[in-house]
Formats: C-alpha cells, structure tokens, sequence
C-alpha cells in the first residue's frame, strides 16, 4: 500500500525550543530585554525611551559607573589613516558645539 505522499506535505509540525539568545545588535537586545526575554547590555541612548516609560530599569548600576562623553579608541599616531583623522576632527567639533 503506497503512503500519501501529499497528505504528510500537509502536516504541522510544533517544535519547542529552548536555549539563549546572543546578539551584537544594541536595538534587537533592548527589543528583547522589553519583551522579558532577557537583560540587554546598550549603550544607554539606545534605551533611552524604554528606561524612560519604565519599560526598561537598570539593573546592576553600581557596576558600571556612568562616564559622561564618548571615548574614541585607536592605533597610534603614526598609524592614523587620513578617513580617521577626519573622523575625529569631526567628532571633536560636534562634541564641543553641544558643551
């Protein structure tokens, strides 16, 4: 007796799935982490809204300590391509003009 090859085709198949989620991307963590799924780690901005309405709390603050500013890392100045000192150029007009 042959099988019905297009019946089985036609089946739901419910699969339940565990495990964690791992992402580089601020905006999907905090998406997440509104959702209960998890706590993000963003850089605050991007948060800014969620912690505001109380979507979002911080957890965990007196670890890490809040540095006003924005800090720029990068290879010595011997090795500071033309595109990065621009960048930088521009990073330090924009950061004095909102002081």
């Amino acid at each position: 007796m042959a099988a019905d090859v297009g019946a089985a085709s036609r089946l739901t198949w419910r699969v339940p799935a565990r495990g964690g989620v791992t992402t580089s991307d601020e905006l999907t963590s905090v998406r997440l982490a509104t959702e209960g799924l998890g706590l993000a780690y963003a850089f605050e901005p991007t948060a800014q809204e969620e912690l505001r309405t109380g979507q979002l709390v911080r957890v965990l603050e007196e670890y890490a300590p809040g540095v006003p500013g924005l800090f720029l890392y990068f290879p010595s100045r011997a090795q500071r391509s033309g595109p990065l000192r621009l960048f930088i150029e521009v990073a330090k007009e924009l950061t004095v003009k909102k002081v």
